[in-house]
């Protein structure tokens, strides 16, 4: 499949990742790396009962093969959460949805995958994430913190099914959730060192108390100052806000 192609397909996964939500404010950033793997997605959903799923994914594979992995996770996520199922179950269904679905042109497949799912009126975040970092929470007047993954990768093995579980976090006002593909961590320095995850957190706790469109903007900055040069892997990226 062509560059322009892989551009088309990731686009469209990201369309509609700008709309507003009541009570969550966000914004996203998505560059394709010189690699072009469109294997990446970012999605914030809201249901008809106010509840709202944020997910982010990073897909082996490159090309037409990540692009239908990519869009197989983000409608497949949004299905089993509007049928009422928990970060937990909707996490181990995607990766029996995906073990049965990640062979393409016989090669096989695999993700990291992040489901948060948001109660408004709780103020709760309920997730799983299988095996995806880096994400962070950033709560006022607390330090970022880095969320463990719940779950290993999804597309592995078939008998994972009990290692999948879920947490809560309380969403207060004000709190910040950061979520990155491998992508933004992994980019490189002439000298061949990473991004990691500490800059990431240090730009975050720098850029606190900005809208989430700025501090989207300041860390990419961050990356495009530190990497000087084009990345290889694609970058995605999520700040939500909670008001």
């Amino acid at each position: 499949m062509s560059p322009e192609a892989v551009a088309v397909l990731a686009a469209h996964l990201f369309a509609g990742a700008d709309r507003d939500i009541p009570g969550v404010s966000y914004a996203v950033a998505y560059r394709l790396g010189e690699v072009q793997s469109g294997g990446d997605i970012v999605d914030v959903y809201e249901f008809d009962n106010g509840a709202v799923a944020l997910s982010i994914a990073d897909i082996s594979g490159k090309g037409l093969q990540a692009a239908v992995h990519a869009a197989l996770i983000k409608y497949g996520l949004r299905a089993y959460a509007s049928h009422g199922l928990t970060a937990e179950r909707a996490m181990r269904a995607m990766d029996r949805l995906y073990l049965e679905n990640s062979t393409f042109e016989h090669i096989e497949s695999f993700a990291s995958v992040f489901l948060g799912l948001v109660d408004p009126n709780r103020r709760t975040m309920t997730y799983a994430s299988a095996g995806h970092e880096p994400v962070i929470i950033v709560k006022p007047h607390e330090p970022p913190r880095a969320l463990k993954p719940t779950a290993p990768i999804i597309g592995v093995f078939d008998d994972q099914a009990h290692l999948f579980r879920q947490e809560t976090v309380e969403l207060s006002p004000g709190t910040l959730l950061v979520a990155a593909t491998d992508g933004v961590t992994e980019v490189r320095n002439a000298d061949g060192e990473f991004f990691g995850i500490e800059r990431l957190i240090r730009c975050v706790e720098r850029c606190r108390d900005l809208e989430p469109k700025k501090i989207v903007d300041a860390v990419v900055a961050d990356i495009v100052r530190f990497a000087e040069a084009p990345w290889q892997d694609d970058v995605a990226l999520l700040v939500a806000s909670f008001v």
